[in-house]
């Protein structure tokens, strides 16, 4: 293609050379330090500019985990598809931040979440209250349920009691949401279960 702009040049001047500005260290991001975030053009390819993208890849770095997304109708180079991946890692960030600090989740809640996320996003909904951490999709009545249950005679409340601890004690729902036992059977009740074993032949 030819090259259509052209450059006039100034004369030239004697100058003192300006002295170098200072470079500011590197941030420190600490979301860097948990995730690695990429740019694709296919799925399970390789990093690429934002200009060819037309998908996004969430890797948590600690168990090795990987969240791919690609927005329906995505082109490389347009402007809605390089938005729309902009705010794509940004959603799996926020998701991911908000079930670590907010639920206490490890990598696999992380995952789920921000899973169940963009499902959601492809059928139109978006999700405001998942945002923001404090565990706000947690079901706390069922999950109260469940913690009584488990404390069966040793429970020293009633259902009220604590489903209010668990809506207003932060430290106290991270304690419970910590225990693998109550939080397997917390996902049974609210049929969020994987698949069964008998249709991982």
């Amino acid at each position: 293609m030819t090259d259509t702009h052209t450059t006039t040049h100034a004369p030239a001047h004697h100058v003192a050379p300006a002295a170098p500005a200072p470079v500011a260290p590197p941030a420190d991001d600490k979301r860097e330090s948990v995730a690695k975030h990429e740019l694709l053009s296919e799925q399970g390819g390789k990093h690429v500019s934002m200009a060819e993208a037309i998908g996004i890849r969430y890797t948590d770095r600690k168990s090795g985990e990987v969240f791919e997304y690609f927005p329906q109708g995505a082109k490389p180079g347009n402007a809605l598809t390089m938005l729309a991946l902009f705010g794509a890692k940004t959603k799996a960030t926020n998701e991911a931040s908000r079930v670590r600090n907010g639920d206490g989740g490890g990598a696999s809640e992380q995952m789920e979440a921000i899973d169940e996320v963009f499902t959601n996003l492809d059928k139109g909904i978006w999700r405001e209250k998942a945002e923001g951490g404090g565990g706000s999709r947690t079901d706390k009545r069922l999950l109260a349920e469940v913690l009584i249950a488990a404390l069966g005679e040793k429970a020293q409340g009633t259902l009220d009691t604590y489903q209010n601890r668990l809506e207003t004690e932060d430290g106290y729902f991270k304690k419970v949401w910590s225990n693998d036992q109550i939080k397997t059977e917390y996902r049974k009740r609210a049929g969020k279960t994987g698949a069964p074993v008998a249709d991982l032949v």
